[in-house]
């Protein structure tokens, strides 16, 4: 489903790209021409982002068209993630089954299915880079290791790029790539792990919660 087209409101919000980029497929690198060093990475990586279970970060969108917006994300996983923009007119939550979006103060929910957004990477259990998650690309600076995955199956619902600190490898932020090629850039700062989040901040409307599949546990 090419969530861009056809739900051209949200692209227009500026959010569209921050977690829900579909229809650009990537060119996908064979997991036996990983180097060591690649697979090595991998592995550290997974280490240290499973090794958290709840996230506070501030962040700073920047939209294909240079405008930027900030606020808070807060993610426990498995499943929940909140992100709250500074202009309090917009907010994404997460429930184990949807990615839903709520514009304004009278605004429809409108329900996304998880496991169809770069949004049920992030949230997932255990984030495993072979197996649910194909890495099409690593590449290093000096101080950064990016990595860009797709969903296996699924590399048409968009791509992520990761972006780890090198030494530390903490998760400094992530770039989103929509149907037309346009990027979006998420940056995050003062970002504190395994800290007590309020259940409030998860809370969804009563009763308006389609039923459907959604992320895998």
């Amino acid at each position: 489903m090419k969530l861009l087209r056809a739900f051209p409101g949200l692209a227009g919000a500026g959010i569209a790209a921050l977690v829900l980029a579909a229809g650009a497929a990537a060119q996908t690198q064979d997991p036996d021409r990983l180097s060591a060093e690649d697979r090595a990475d991998l592995k550290r990586i997974e280490t240290k982002v499973n090794g958290f279970r709840t996230l506070r970060t501030r962040f700073r969108q920047i939209s294909p068209g240079g405008k930027v917006d900030r606020g808070d994300i807060f993610i426990q996983r498995p499943g929940l993630m909140r992100i709250q923009f500074d202009r309090r007119d917009l907010l994404l939550l997460t429930s184990s089954l949807w990615l839903i979006v709520l514009q304004g103060k009278h605004g429809e929910p409108q329900h996304f299915p998880l496991n169809s957004t770069p949004a049920g990477i992030l949230v997932r259990n255990k984030i495993r880079f072979d197996r649910d998650i194909r890495v099409t690309r690593i590449h290093r600076t000096g101080g950064q290791i990016f990595i860009t995955v797709v969903r296996r199956g699924s590399s048409r619902q968009g791509r992520m790029t990761l972006t780890f600190n090198r030494e530390t490898l903490d998760l400094s932020g992530w770039t989103v790539v929509d149907a037309q090629g346009q990027l979006t850039q998420v940056l995050l700062s003062e970002t504190k792990l395994d800290v007590a989040l309020a259940p409030s901040l998860f809370e969804l409307p009563a009763g308006r919660l389609p039923q459907g599949p959604g992320i895998d546990r």
